[in-house]
């Protein structure tokens, strides 16, 4: 009975320990992967004719650059709407000198030929700058830029209610890892908008996306009344995404276009003074005559 006993206390303690061995390495496996996302650029119709308006299209962003951002362990997908074939062949330059040939190809990823329907995936582990081309049709190229996670996305809204035509404001999504002061300051005689970082950040930048009907072509940037000159500008359907370097210590973002708030919406606050000071003086003026 003893011997029974022993061997079934051996057993179960076997078990327990496999049992918290497999959930320890599920756990883990799901922190490493669950913040995986996969991003999909459509080849859409047309794209194998060199004169196309654009050559690929990215669906959450709606950038159609072939360029993306994404974090390390994320995949992205390009699918082929369009009907012909294509390839996403990796190169080692993009830019310098087009068309790109295959003695640009530096053999890291290549999907060979896949045809209308028909997509290909890869997963990009590794930080820094991935060029691709079609080999088929070289003057479609883009890039995937691997980059640290920089937070979650959030979003102010009605900034310069006050100011805009319909009072609503307008609304500005960032992705930062702490938040940014909901107060922000709009200038319209500076052109200029002021975020102020709520607390210390530990990644290394922040990413803005500002509506083109708030501020106009922002192209001067300070941080805590230090111009920057290295920062990343993108048009997106949303507005102008703009990647800021940032550090722990950075607290006021300072940002210039060539405008700010539309002029429209002065001219509506101004036709309505004018409206009211008009509709004033007739009043009076009626009121004077039954005197």
């Amino acid at each position: 009975m003893d011997g029974l006993k022993y061997d079934f206390i051996s057993n179960f303690d076997v078990k327990i320990s496999f049992f918290i061995s497999s959930l320890f390495f599920l756990t883990l496996l799901g922190t490493t992967f669950a913040y995986a996302e996969e991003y999909t650029i459509t080849i859409p119709t047309g794209a194998a004719n060199e004169n196309a308006p654009y050559f690929w299209s990215e669906k959450s962003t709606g950038v159609t650059t072939g360029e993306i951002t994404i974090f390390p362990g994320d995949s992205v997908t390009w699918k082929n709407a369009d009907t012909a074939f294509h390839t996403i062949t990796s190169v080692s330059q993009s830019g310098e000198k087009l068309p790109l040939t295959s003695d640009d190809e530096d053999g890291l990823f290549d999907s060979g030929f896949f045809t209308a329907g028909k997509s290909y995936t890869r997963q990009f582990d590794d930080y820094g700058d991935s060029y691709y081309y079609c080999s088929l049709h070289p003057w479609m190229n883009g890039i995937v830029h691997v980059v640290s996670n920089t937070g979650s996305v959030q979003s102010i809204d009605r900034i310069a209610s006050g100011l805009s035509s319909d009072g609503l404001g307008f609304e500005v999504k960032y992705i930062l890892d702490t938040t940014l002061a909901n107060a922000v300051n709009v200038n319209p005689d500076e052109k200029t908008l002021t975020f102020t970082i709520s607390d210390s950040s530990e990644t290394d930048q922040i990413t803005l996306i500002l509506p083109e009907e708030l501020i106009e072509n922002p192209n001067s940037i300070w941080i805590d009344g230090e111009m920057i000159t290295s920062f990343q500008k993108e048009t997106t359907s949303s507005g102008t995404k703009l990647v800021l370097p940032i550090d722990s210590t950075s607290r006021e973002i300072k940002i210039m276009g060539s405008h700010v708030i539309p002029e429209f919406g002065f001219l509506a606050i101004g036709i309505l003074s004018t409206s009211l000071v008009s509709m004033l003086f007739l009043t009076r003026s009626r009121l004077s005559m039954f005197r």
